[in-house]
């Protein structure tokens, strides 16, 4: 694997947060929301989500079944 300073901060900050929520994926993203919030309040910067308009979200299709194009090509002979 790949390592740098970079990255390893990131794992271990990544781990903390995991303990500190419990494993619980909805705290870990409540945490990160806060530390971002925080972060954005002290260098002054304004976050901006992005929303997805309407309808449901489609069942993913494996790779495997679809062509360079994006079509469903599992009954292809």
């Amino acid at each position: 694997m790949i390592t740098s300073p970079i990255l390893e901060e990131k794992y271990r900050v990544q781990r903390k947060l995991t303990e500190e929520a419990g494993y619980d994926v909805r705290k870990y993203a409540e945490l990160c929301h806060k530390i971002a919030v925080e972060a954005a309040a002290e260098y002054g910067l304004t976050l901006k989500y992005g929303r997805r308009e309407g309808g449901e979200l489609e069942p993913v299709v494996p790779y495997r079944t679809r062509d360079g194009y994006g079509c469903d090509v599992s009954d292809a002979g």
